[in-house]
């Protein structure tokens, strides 16, 4: 009778074993629980703000492009339908104001830290574009200093704006896109 209880100790210690490993396995998942799941709510909010300041750069960079091809519109404008020497009064120049190169390095920065691969190489059409246009400004100022500005062909200009305008328009077709693709992301 005595061998008895001596096997009841036995099974109630391996009992107290048993449970005592499986608290301690419990308590370790816990332990790893309260360091993750922090740090991956952390995470995911990080990337919520990091989309969000990516949304705020990409609307700069429109307004910085926009205000460029504001600026080739009307200087265009300016250009083809108000050079006419036959009008006793010249239509109205817009006058737009070149915007400042420092405008440009910021939305190369943009681009070179928030844009995505296909918003770069839009960036960059465009940037082709632009420069393009602002070439044949050049051409314009150096025939009129040479030769007189009636020898300036300022039609010349015009396929250069258009073209600026369509890389201008796709650029923003990719911000865009990359906001709607970002928004499905923060919806996720």
């Amino acid at each position: 009778m005595s061998s008895m209880p001596m096997n009841a100790v036995a099974s109630t210690g391996a009992v107290t074993d048993e449970i005592t490993h499986w608290i301690a396995v419990a308590a370790l998942i816990v332990s790893v629980l309260a360091v993750f799941v922090p740090a991956l709510s952390g995470r995911q909010q990080r990337l919520r703000d990091d989309r969000a300041t990516r949304g705020e750069m990409y609307l700069e960079l429109v307004e910085i492009v926009e205000l460029h091809g504001l600026w080739v519109g009307d200087c265009a404008y300016d250009l083809a339908e108000t050079s006419h020497d036959d009008f006793q009064t010249e239509m109205p120049h817009r006058r737009t104001p070149k915007p400042d190169r420092l405008r440009r390095v910021r939305a190369r920065a943009l681009v070179s830290s928030y844009g995505s691969a296909a918003v770069s190489s839009a960036y960059d059409k465009w940037q082709l574009a632009l420069e393009a246009f602002e070439y044949k400004l050049d051409e314009f100022s150096f025939i009129a200093a040479e030769e007189g500005r009636s020898n300036v062909d300022s039609s010349a200009a015009k396929p250069l704006a258009n073209a600026e305008e369509v890389a201008r328009e796709h650029l923003a077709t990719e911000v865009n896109r990359q906001l709607v693709r970002e928004r499905q992301w923060r919806r996720s």
